[in-house]
């Protein structure tokens, strides 16, 4: 008798678990879909309530020839841009899933346009999804943001394609699993600068001139979402890593100047590299703005990222974020949060996006008024220098020794994957 009360209380404790699961998934794939009201958004210094806009996301697939291998590719490319359409909820399926809103395949909003462009390069396996709550940001700020999947490949061979994820696709792969083969990248990399630069040149280089040529082609086609509402001279780039490693590449810094892309006039770098740029930097002459965190050694420890802003002409920026990994610029560092609203509350996130679009709008919308938000360091900063005019140097704070976490606190961030 006890033997059957037993197995029977099993019996309900199973099902009360099972139902307790459904109704979670449910209620999760509820919030997913739900249509959510637009949010109040705070005015940042230097805008006022009529520069702002709602968000919109287009997915767009590009055909490419990669001529560095004789190949035919497609560049998957997701783009946020100004509407005025009322966003609705939608999850970013990216190595995590991220909730925001956005208003999907909407009209470009006319009222401001034409729009300067920024082209956004991930890091290494990574997807365009990966820095979203910025890329949003940007948009409701007056700005077209496009940002490609890139195809990154794994030792030891790099033939074969691998990633944290891919925007049509979400999770691509195990993170820790592919957290092993970016420190194995790392060390083959220090260790040959000529594959390296053959590496960025097949992968990464020319997909991001030929994005930036599609963009401006939509920009002439009356058939397109996208017709008269792009400002051709006012195109920026952005990249986190890797992607920042690409910008270098693409603004003058590759010892082949056939890389070199002129319509790009302002960078802004997330936690990048130097290295194998670091002899070729002095040629970069356009405005520059770099982040990094104070626990993020850079992928080769011997060329710090100090190195770039030391080099660069001015105007210049550097800045380093209080208790940041390299993973504090993706939308990891948005936590739990919806990345519209972590842009508001979360502190990091929050000048990540202030500053990056301050800079932007001085250098892509000469803004004056966003010299505001430059010129004054922020409680989530260690430390911030910058150089607009030559010999005009500005500095907060003392400039903290990296973090020795790994390159980029690789090693802190697999250790907070395991034990999760």
């Amino acid at each position: 008798m006890a033997r059957r009360i037993f197995i029977l209380f099993i019996i309900i404790l199973i099902i009360i678990l099972v139902v307790f699961a459904v109704g979670r998934r449910v209620r999760q794939r509820r919030q997913e879909v739900a249509p959510q009201p637009t949010p109040p958004i705070s005015v940042p210094s230097g805008f006022s309530q009529e520069t702002l806009f709602n968000s919109g996301l287009k997915l767009m697939d590009f055909n490419f020839h990669n001529s560095a291998t004789n190949k035919d590719e497609i560049i998957t490319a997701a783009v946020w841009y100004p509407t005025d359409a009322e966003p609705q909820s939608f999850v970013y399926h990216d190595a995590e899933d991220y909730q925001s809103i956005v208003a999907l395949n909407a009209p470009v909003s006319k009222k401001s346009a034409p729009y300067p462009l920024i082209i956004f390069s991930h890091g290494g396996y990574g997807s365009g999804y990966n820095a979203a709550y910025f890329m949003e940001y940007l948009g409701r700020q007056g700005y077209i943001v496009v940002a490609p999947d890139y195809i990154d490949t794994k030792p030891p061979d790099y033939t074969q394609q691998i990633a944290f994820s891919r925007i049509k696709t979400g999770n691509a792969g195990n993170p820790l699993q592919i957290l092993r083969i970016v420190g194995q990248f790392a060390k083959d990399m220090n260790n040959d600068r000529e594959f390296f630069l053959s590496y960025l040149a097949e992968h990464r280089l020319n997909h991001t001139s030929f994005v930036i040529s599609k963009m401006i082609e939509l920009n002439k086609d009356s058939e397109s979402i996208f017709y008269q509402s792009i400002k051709e001279d006012a195109i920026g780039i952005s990249g986190h890593s890797l992607g920042g490693v690409t910008i270098l590449g693409k603004i003058g810094a590759h010892p082949d100047k056939e890389f070199e892309d002129n319509r790009i006039r302002a960078a802004l770098i997330f936690s990048g590299g130097v290295y194998p740029f670091e002899n070729n930097i002095g040629s970069i002459d356009i405005p520059i703005i770099i982040m990094a965190g104070n626990n993020d050694e850079p992928m080769n420890p011997t060329v710090p990222r100090r190195v770039l802003y030391d080099k660069v002409k001015p105007p210049k920026f550097y800045l380093v974020l209080k208790d940041a990994t390299h993973f504090v610029f993706g939308n990891s560092g948005c936590g739990k949060n919806p990345l519209y609203q972590a842009v508001e509350i979360v502190p990091q996130t929050s000048a990540i996006a202030r500053y990056g679009a301050a800079f932007f709008n001085r250098y892509l919308k000469n803004d004056l008024s966003a010299s505001e938000q430059l010129n004054k360091t922020d409680p989530a900063l260690a430390y911030y220098i910058k150089e607009e005019k030559s010999g005009e140097a500005s500095e907060w704070g003392k400039e903290p020794t990296p973090g020795k976490g790994g390159p980029g606190g690789i090693l802190k961030e697999i250790i907070k994957r395991r034990f999760q």
